[in-house]
């Protein structure tokens, strides 16, 4: 029998133009293992030094909004060949997650006016032509690759929120009648072979090397959805069936877990089989879908009732690695001044921020996290203590996560703080005692050179909480070879010129007065339409509040200088 696998999933949160940072993440993680495994190859065959021999498997992505985007975009690029980025003034790359988080994403493509030029109303404040020329360009799938610690049933969860929602109701013909709509959703996709089936029905099968077949359009299509980020993005319709809801969406994906739930049916009446939906941003209902890869995760173990990963460090045989950007602060003004917090404008802000940041927040895995004791769930989120206190580790943490739309270097500084905290999260955090079941069976294969590994591998725990304190532990994905094993450079911080932001805002003003009379065409009273649009060209002819607005975004976008 072949030894037992420990088995990974990665959770992506949302993060808006911060996603740069969890492509960064991503490729390293990718780089990391193709490098190992390749190590383990030469050594088997006599051709290199000795390597810990245990195994990995790359069993779930699950993401939400830019998460979501980046989650689908790794289902396809580890199925095959790409460059690693080392240096982050390239283009022209294979590197999809590098090509579409640095180099094709731009404030300067969101604010053209392409889609004004179609037919139909307007449906969104930012032109999306270039996020559906992304999709295009990198949800293609090319000739596999086989990588033997990428499961063969690879699964994706994406979240989205539904504006069309299930109907569920109370009773149909009893004394009460209630009915609701529930708006959160997600679709699972699946990677299979060629003419495979999923391992369930509700998957969406993505056939390996056939960009034409399964549900490739689908996931290109959900993929959008789940990072249209409500009014700034477009909408996107996608079928969908009733069987994708034959259990509720509240329930967990591991069915083990349901046994004891009653299911309550969709009231689907004079509703055909396939239907379409509208959806928006995953991110505004689960903006963090770290329970979607844990619980897939924990079906495979022994106690699936139990729903959960083993935790303690001698027994852990599965995690779930989130990738956090959160490019949010998180501190609390204490003294807030009230006449101000209360404006509609603050408080709208301010709902929404709450809203995102409690969409991210699970107390229990938080206090777990914290706490270090266990190896079943870790979070590899911004940091960079070089810092001055009070500047952030992300430069596209502003103007609500979208500030790294506005200037390529502040994307290209995140996606390589990516790669760096994930090389130093695999060093000192991502780490198991010698003793763990999983990774003494990979040691013991080492025959005579077991003691020379450990001596070479081995690390502190991962801190003073884990136990066992007096043992060697040893990284679950070490770092062999010179590209992922040489420390990867501190980015170099940003700042965006004064002429950058003035050619921004003339955009930002010619998108404005090319929507605002467009959105206005639904009013019924033509004096109003023609005001509204007499008004749009007076503000933009005379440059109405241009010198206010680039002075704000200079402020915002430069305000971390070191």
């Amino acid at each position: 029998m072949a030894p037992k696998p420990f088995r990974i999933g990665v959770n992506m949160a949302g993060a808006v133009s911060a996603g740069a940072y969890t492509a960064g993440v991503l490729d390293f993680l990718i780089e990391a293992l193709d490098a190992w495994y390749e190590a383990k190859e030469r050594y088997k065959q006599g051709q290199d030094e000795p390597v810990p021999l245990h195994d990995i498997s790359l069993d779930v992505f699950s993401g939400a909004s830019a998460g979501g985007m980046c989650a689908a975009i790794a289902s396809v690029m580890v199925q095959g060949e790409f460059a690693h980025i080392h240096d982050t003034s390239d283009t022209g790359t294979t590197n999809r997650f590098y090509e579409s988080w640095v180099n094709k994403i731009d404030v300067r493509e969101l604010l053209k006016r392409e889609d004004l030029n179609k037919s139909g109303p307007v449906v969104s404040l930012l032109d999306c032509t270039i996020i559906d020329e992304i999709a295009n360009y990198a949800l293609q799938p090319g000739t596999p690759k086989n990588r033997v610690y990428i499961s063969p049933n690879l699964t994706l969860f994406l979240t989205l929120t539904n504006l069309t929602g299930i109907p569920y109701s109370l009773s149909d013909d009893g004394p009460v009648e209630e009915r609701t709509l529930y708006h959160p959703d997600r679709l699972r996709f699946e990677t299979v072979r060629p003419g495979n089936a999923t391992s369930t029905l509700t998957a969406k099968p993505l056939p390996l090397g056939q960009p034409g077949q399964g549900a490739w359009e689908l996931l290109r299509e959900a993929a959008k959805a789940t990072g249209a980020f409500p009014l700034f993005l477009a909408p996107r319709k996608l079928e969908r069936e009733k069987l994708d809801y034959e259990r509720p969406m509240w329930q967990s994906v591991n069915l083990q877990a349901n046994k004891e739930d009653a299911i309550l049916p969709a009231g689907w009446k004079d509703i055909p089989d396939r239907f379409d939906t509208i959806n928006v941003d995953g991110g505004v209902m689960d903006n963090d879908p770290f329970d979607l890869a844990h619980d897939y995760l924990a079906s495979f173990n022994a106690r699936p009732q139990d729903n959960q990963n083993p935790r303690a460090p001698l027994e852990a045989e599965a995690a779930v690695l989130t990738v956090a950007p959160f490019p949010s602060s998180g501190i609390p003004n204490w003294n807030p001044k009230f006449a101000e917090s209360a404006a509609i404008p603050a408080a709208l802000g301010s709902l929404a921020s709450a809203v995102i940041a409690q969409s991210r927040f699970f107390g229990q895995s938080l206090a777990l996290i914290v706490e270090g004791a266990g190896s079943s769930r870790f979070v590899i989120a911004p940091s960079d203590n070089k810092l001055p206190p009070g500047v952030p580790s992300l430069q596209c943490g502003s103007l609500g996560a979208f500030g790294g739309f506005f200037d390529r270097k502040f994307r290209a500084h995140d996606y390589q703080l990516g790669r760096r905290n994930c090389q130093l999260f695999l060093q000192k955090q991502f780490v198991l005692p010698a003793t763990n079941p999983i990774m003494a069976g990979g040691l013991s294969a080492l025959g005579s050179k077991q003691s020379e590994v450990i001596r070479r591998f081995m690390v502190p725990p991962q801190n003073e909480n884990a136990e066992p304190q007096n043992e060697p532990w040893i990284p679950l994905i070490p770092l062999c070879g010179k590209s992922v094993s040489e420390e990867v450079a501190k980015p170099q911080r940003a700042q965006i010129t004064e002429s950058a932001v003035a050619e921004i805002v003339t955009l930002i003003y010619a998108r404005a007065r090319a929507v605002i009379p467009a959105l206005s065409e639904k009013i019924g009273s033509l004096p109003i339409r023609v005001g509204i649009a007499e008004f749009a060209n007076l503000i933009g002819l005379l440059g109405i509040g241009k010198e206010k607005l680039r002075a704000y975004l200079l402020t915002q976008l430069n305000d971390a200088k070191e």
